[in-house]
């Protein structure tokens, strides 16, 4: 059951880090029994002002962290799509989640309770800001439009135009009287919140603005999207009064410690580096290394000698200011673009890599240790699978090519041509002397291989294009045959019965037509459930969709209209489903 459960979260490229049934098992729908996975960062992070508690925004929902121990504590979700910015309220009571979906979210940042949702925005909600006094929230969109909202209640106030480009970020000054905001057309505009005018707009950037923050004190406003250079601006007169060469790369994120006598900027690819700066003066006070990739976001605690970073190296480093080291370190949110799988018996796990690297990796998932390189595809690896018994190794590619593995020797065994297009997905039958494979865009052939001749051996049309997943049933006993089905871009699942009468060349016996969107995901239930008739047999199939749906479907040999069941808790698409070894649970992501 361990190994099940890594399966389930290294399916969906979300590694755990310690989950408890302390959230996991908050707020889901009926019948769900677990939420598994972290989901990818999305680079933004904020301290509670208490410093209490950090949040980060996921691409699942926004993790809230004890900023002590760094003790996961809370799960929040409701957003269809990835999280964008998080901030917290002056007094910390209040939380704001901004997504993709264009909304807004706002939740009780003790219970984790949502309070209410703003659906003003008809672009990604970019930013999120407070005023000093708790009583206004300020949303930055993509729709170039700034808006204001009554903090408790959610009411809309005003709307702010002027942006000719997307905003990115936006800033309350400390005393409230100020709000600043930039974005994808270079300019940074100085807004009077309580009448909505613009006072001033800055202009001379090179690129655009997607780090702004205020000293402690109002004085100053520091600014990226000028290059290498942290540009600080006096706010009685809107002037630059000092410009700071920094980074050997562009700099991604601002942030003015406590007493406002230090900045501190994130680097990108290049540079990696967490930098400090004296406001004053611009020298360089130090740096903090250990990120491998760009730093994307900051947050200083209240204490002054915590900072936290984010970093598109998928981590999170808390960092003691007083040792210039980490204080710890949160692993576990992986990027999307590999595709990986457990062997059978859960003592191998491979993934496979994206170009250029095109190589298959094999890897002891108790220790972490790596086993053997694959190498041999010329381009992106998009499709594994294990044959039952293990010994055998499927990977399919870009490159338009199946190659079979032996998992011992880390041999290339042999290789499949033929696919029109690259290959989408891959399944082994029980017995591991069948492999099906499916294509993608105009390729609308399911290929049948003979894995000990190494031949192609039939093929089934599915009359639509896009074959994103296919799955084997066990065999059936009484008739020595099985299922196969596949998920088909246009929503459908086709459902052959094959057994050694089948034609390869058969219409699909069955089409399942309830998904609305793209079907991503199958899974037969390893053991099938009985019928009145002995000679009779219904195989659940579970079927996961674009659509969000998770569907579970009652296939018996013989007839054609099987009964489904609708799964209802997902609120985005439905990406992989897996079976628990005695059938009982359903795992989906």
């Amino acid at each position: 059951m361990k190994h099940l459960i890594f399966m389930f979260l290294l399916l969906t490229l979300l590694l755990s880090n310690g989950y408890t049934q302390d959230h996991t098992t908050w707020g889901l729908p009926e019948g769900a029994k677990r939420l598994i996975g972290k989901g990818e960062i999305t680079g933004n992070i904020a301290f509670s002002p208490d410093g209490a508690r950090f949040a980060v925004a996921s691409s699942i929902g926004t993790w809230i962290y004890d900023a002590h121990t760094g003790k996961e504590l809370a799960l929040l979700t409701g957003h269809s799509e990835r999280i964008r910015a998080v901030a917290f309220s002056p007094d910390s009571r209040i939380f704001a989640s901004g997504s993709g979906d264009n909304t807004i979210r706002l939740w009780d940042a003790s219970t984790g309770q949502h309070r209410a949702t703003l659906t003003m925005h008809s672009d990604s909600v970019e930013t999120l800001a407070f005023s000093p006094d708790g009583k206004t929230l300020a949303s930055g969109s993509g729709d170039k439009r700034i808006l204001l909202w009554d903090a408790e209640t959610g009411e809309h106030r005003n709307t702010l135009t002027g942006h000719t480009g997307g905003i990115r970020v936006a800033a309350f000054s400390p005393d409230g009287t100020t709000l600043v905001s930039a974005g994808q057309d270079y300019t940074i505009r100085v807004w009077n919140p309580h009448i909505g005018e613009t006072i001033t707009t800055l202009t001379g950037n090179t690129e655009r603005v997607s780090a702004l923050a205020f000293s402690p004190d109002g004085k100053t406003l520091a600014s990226n999207g000028a290059g290498r250079t942290i540009q600080l601006w006096n706010t009685d007169t809107w002037q630059r009064q000092l410009a700071i060469r920094t980074h050997y790369d562009s700099i991604y994120t601002l942030a003015f410690s406590l007493d406002g006598k230090t900045i501190a900027s994130g680097g990108g690819w290049h540079d990696n580096v967490l930098r400090m700066w004296d406001v004053y003066t611009g020298e360089h006070k130090n740096a903090l290394h250990g990120h491998t990739g760009s730093v994307t976001a900051i947050a200083f605690s209240t204490d002054e000698a915590t900072v936290a970073t984010v970093s598109q190296d998928d981590t999170i480093r808390v960092w003691d200011l007083n040792i210039e080291q980490p204080r710890f370190i949160l692993n576990g949110h992986v990027n999307v673009g590999t595709e990986v799988a457990f062997s059978p018996d859960g003592a191998t796990l491979a993934s496979g890599g994206d170009w250029p690297e095109n190589t298959v990796q094999l890897w002891n998932p108790d220790t972490g240790a790596l086993k053997d390189t694959l190498e041999g595809h010329t381009d992106r690896i998009s499709a594994l699978a294990f044959s039952a018994d293990g010994t055998t190794l499927a990977s399919g590619s870009w490159d338009k090519t199946i190659r079979l593995w032996n998992t011992h020797t880390a041999e290339l065994k042999t290789t499949f041509e033929g696919q029109r297009r690259e290959v989408q997905s891959l399944a082994f039958a029980p017995d591991g002397k069948t492999l099906a494979s499916g294509s993608g865009w105009e390729d609308t052939i399911i290929r049948l291989w003979d894995t000990d001749i190494a031949q192609q051996i039939g093929r089934l049309e599915t009359y639509t294009r896009w074959v994103y997943a296919l799955a084997f049933s066990p065999y059936i006993q009484s008739t020595s045959g099985m299922f196969l089905a596949s998920g088909n871009g246009d929503g459908t699942i086709r459902v052959w019965y094959l057994d050694s009468k089948s034609e390869s060349t058969d219409r699909p016996q069955m089409t399942l037509t309830a998904h609305t969107d793209g079907v991503l995901a199958l899974a037969f239930s390893p053991v099938g459930v009985g019928l009145p008739n002995p000679y009779k047999y219904n195989w659940v199939l579970a079927s996961g969709s674009r659509d969000g749906a998770l569907r579970l479907w009652k296939l018996t040999v013989g007839e054609p209209t099987p009964r489904s069941l609708t799964l209802h808790g997902h609120e985005a698409t439905v990406h992989a489903v897996a079976f628990s070894p005695d059938g009982t649970t359903l795992a989906s992501a």
